[in-house]
């Protein structure tokens, strides 16, 4: 047959095929959970089930058996009974059988109705994450796509920053350089007025003294001029001074006879030619 006895410890559930303990209370356990349970005890009053938690106090209410006996044992086991105690003795092991076949389909059952149960629980638990999940990643796909027109109002506002950088940034290039240009020409202008003061208030100490105004022009010069050739109208003059002061001699007369002190006309235009050396330089 395919159904094989089991121990009916719970927590064993060991298939039986050697030696195995049996009870008056159609119960079967293996040798190792009859010795932890107490069930190879001596008989006493206290001596139970432990699957059904009946009293055992009889001697032969708990018995060690052989589940594969040999022929002899087949033999001799039942000979000399009288038949209708060999009857009553098969019915009994019958009804022993079917109580364990009866107890192990009921076992199974409820094994699969906790399994069932198991399963309904898990299989709802599942929906439920699932459902909770698909809500959760319909509401980071909204996000999603609300974050992404955030992204693109963003890209077009630093789109249009950056234009209207670009275009400050030229303007202030622009103003910058105008800005420079005016600079630079109130510096000259600047520069030139504060080198025509100068100038014009060396020349008026000059002017103040009572020494010569050549002289101290040409300590003022930048770098030593050439020079330059008398008018041909101071000439005349000088010629005609010597001529009247010495005599008729004119070699000697041009040797020992000094030139008039220049006027204010040639000053100033000689103030002018310093400030423009001054500037050059």
């Amino acid at each position: 047959m395919d159904f094989a006895l089991r121990c009916n410890n719970l927590k064993c559930r060991t298939q039986l095929n050697e030696r195995a303990v049996v009870t008056t209370c159609s119960h079967i356990f293996c040798s190792p959970c009859s010795q932890t349970l107490g069930l190879d005890a001596a008989p006493t009053a206290h001596r139970i089930c432990p699957a059904c938690e009946t009293t055992l106090p009889n001697p032969d209410d708990v018995v060690s058996t052989q589940l594969n006996p040999t022929e002899d044992y087949k033999t001799s086991v039942l000979s000399g009974f009288n038949p209708s105690i060999i009857v009553e003795c098969a019915g009994r092991g019958l009804a022993f059988w079917s109580y364990q076949s009866t107890q192990e389909i009921v076992y199974q059952e409820y094994l699969a109705r906790s399994l069932t149960e198991k399963y309904n629980n898990l299989e709802t638990e599942i929906d439920k994450i699932m459902h909770d999940a698909n809500t959760e990643i319909d509401k980071l796909n909204q996000k999603i796509s609300n974050l992404q027109i955030d992204r693109d109002k963003l890209q077009t506002e630093n789109t249009s920053l950056v234009n209207a950088f670009r275009e400050k940034s030229r303007k202030h290039q622009q103003t910058q350089e105008l800005y420079d240009r005016l600079k630079r020409k109130e510096m000259m202008n600047a520069t030139q007025s504060a080198a025509f003061e100068s100038v014009d208030e060396v020349l008026g100490n000059v002017h103040g003294r009572s020494g010569e105004a050549r002289p101290v022009q040409q300590s003022f010069a930048v770098r030593p001029q050439r020079q330059r050739e008398a008018p041909p109208y101071q000439y005349d003059l000088g010629q005609e001074l010597g001529h009247q002061r010495g005599g008729s001699n004119g070699s000697g007369g041009s040797g020992g006879v000094m030139m008039p002190p220049p006027q204010r006309r040639p000053a100033v235009f000689g103030a002018h030619m310093l400030g423009k050396k001054l500037l050059l330089v």
